[in-house]
């Protein structure tokens, strides 16, 4: 039986790209740029799928005539306390000129004044700066997908990628990543595609883990099944412990958007109306590392004095119109909640998020280690941003997506024609479709029922104890395992789910497996036990990886 005849359908390209955010946006066009077929595999619809549609329309830019390019270098060491990889950091700075300059040539629109860009400091800001890009994410991924359109590259919509193929038909492999498995989410249409390199540019961890700590944001399909992805492949991850937090409001669901909040100068009130953000940031206030700022919010509430409210009443109609360009998503969430920025003080709280320093480690060009595999985006580690980003995440993915495309076209060149395992292909499509044969088992919204400890006990959070991260590292193995042996699904969109909650479950194991190795306080990650940032011993970078289906951690000192 050939490999034909076990899917409905084979996909051949030169590169193959998963996900279609900002960085496979990005690493698509490059890869067309270079003449190679390419192919954009989506779950959902080309430039309205994960996060990036709902970003803020912050976005850093480094301006060539008029900044000063030692003092955000400088800016970025600082935020990242010790833990950046400046073989990561060298040329993204004037990389984020690139990124914004190409936006408005495709058709993205920046406020201007006098025919410059009208610059706002940003949230960890000295000297770094945000130009503002007007209906937020929404407008740039209407461009990213009119240019992949007009560039070329063929989109496949509305398939789940479950499985990468190798050419040993191992995972890990010993040899090369030869293309992914997939199924559609409507039909069940089983895809095969065949590439010679293959880019992971699928997000990280936001739905579940949201949840998990008891607030609601971003998508809740966005299970990080690209870190499961390499992981299975044979790629490590980096830095687990040190995973991003953020702040959003505290009674509803909304979309990521605070940053331009600060930076238009949005005061940050506890529940007796007192700044208390001196206390932690002088000079910054509230617009503090965000790593800086959830701890505070989380003090603040641990100490009885929650909730927390974000106050804008206070600012400019100059500066509450450019919010309202900026995050229309997050205004009209408002809106819908009986809220208004222009009058009323709202609720937020802090909590752990996926997007940060925290996923498949990478080269400078994307590499994840593992042959015919690069990795863009959410994905990867971001180590140039060591504990907190200056560079904003929409322009960081930008460019890890770009750098991730050069990478893998380069590849190419050096590649053979995929020669996937058929018994591989075999054995992977038995295992999709395994819960949607049993009679008898468990479904994933039970999985998640019996993961709320996560969520209601605080297991893993902004402060941290050792007998808490035990117990959601014991708890998520045993979910793992019960997910892998009993779990069943009532139809393809339901498969999707349980194959999201083996990722979900894979990613929460190891942050807590990473957070108890690593002894010490830095950024997000604060040890009850050991308070303290130690440089003498962990100056260190966290790492994991997958054998024979367990996770084992070590860690490397920062080169």
């Amino acid at each position: 039986m050939g490999l034909s005849e076990l899917v409905d359908e084979v996909v051949r390209c030169d590169v193959l790209v998963v996900g279609s955010g900002i960085a496979g946006c990005f690493a698509a066009l490059e890869a067309r740029k270079e003449g190679l077929s390419t192919v954009i595999v989506e779950r959902a619809k080309v430039g309205r799928g994960g996060i990036s549609p709902q970003m803020s329309g912050t976005l850093t830019y480094f301006d060539p005539e008029r900044d000063d390019y030692d003092k955000w270098y400088q800016e970025c060491l600082e935020a990242g306390q010790g833990l950046v990889d400046e073989n990561r950091l060298e040329g993204m700075i004037p990389e984020t000129t690139e990124i914004i300059r190409d936006l408005e040539k495709w058709g993205c629109h920046f406020e201007k004044r006098n025919g410059e860009y009208v610059t706002r400091p940003g949230v960890a800001h000295y000297y770094a700066r945000n130009v503002v890009m007007t209906k937020g994410g929404f407008q740039m991924m209407s461009v990213l997908r009119g240019e992949v359109l007009r560039r070329g590259v063929r989109v496949v919509e509305r398939v789940a990628v479950t499985s990468l193929l190798t050419s040993d038909g191992r995972a890990p492999t010993n040899g090369r990543v030869v293309g992914a498995f997939g199924f559609s989410l409507r039909t069940g249409r089983l895809y095969a595609f065949l590439s010679k390199v293959t880019v992971l540019a699928c997000g990280s961890l936001y739905g579940y883990l949201s949840d998990a700590v008891g607030v609601g944001q971003y998508m809740p399909s966005l299970s990080g099944d690209g870190i499961r992805l390499a992981l299975e492949a044979g790629a490590a991850v980096r830095n687990m412990d040190i995973a991003y937090a953020t702040s959003s409001p505290l009674n509803f669901s909304c979309a990521p958007g605070a940053s331009i909040l600060y930076g238009e100068g949005a005061y940050l009130l506890n529940s007796k109306g007192e700044r208390f953000m001196e206390k932690w940031d002088a000079r910054r206030m509230e617009r503090a590392p965000r790593v800086v700022m959830c701890r505070a919010i989380a003090t603040e509430e641990a100490e009885g004095m929650g909730p927390v409210y974000v106050d804008v009443r206070h600012a400019s109609e100059e500066a509450h119109r450019r919010i309202e360009d900026a995050i229309p998503i997050v205004v009209k969430s408002f809106e819908k909640a009986g809220l208004s920025l222009r009058k009323d003080k709202i609720a937020y709280t802090a909590h752990l998020d996926g997007d940060g320093p925290a996923g498949v480690r990478v080269d400078r060009w994307g590499n994840t280690g593992v042959p015919g595999l690069f990795a863009g985006g959410a994905v990867t580690d971001h180590p140039e941003d060591g504990v907190s980003n200056i560079i904003t995440h929409g322009v960081e993915a930008g460019i890890g997506g770009r750098r991730a495309g050069k990478g893998a076209s380069r590849a190419v060149a050096e590649a053979e024609e995929p020669a996937p395992d058929e018994s591989q292909a075999r054995q992977i499509k038995d295992d999709i479709l395994a819960p949607l044969k049993r009679d008898v088992g468990i479904s994933s919204h039970e999985i998640k029922k019996l993961a709320r400890p996560i969520k209601h006990e605080q297991l893993i959070g902004l402060i941290k104890r050792p007998s808490r991260l035990e117990k959601a590292r014991d708890l998520t193995r045993s979910l793992r395992r019960e997910v892998s042996a009993h779990v069943q699904a009532s139809d393809y969109h339901d498969l999707a789910k349980v194959i999201g909650l083996r990722a979900e479950l894979l990613q929460l194991e190891i942050m807590a497996a990473c957070g108890l190795h690593r002894t010490e306080s830095r950024g997000v990650h604060y040890r009850e036990d050991y308070p303290e940032r130690d440089d003498a011993r962990w100056l260190r970078w966290t790492f994991a990886r997958l054998e024979d289906g367990e996770v084992r951690i070590w860690d490397e000192p920062v080169k």
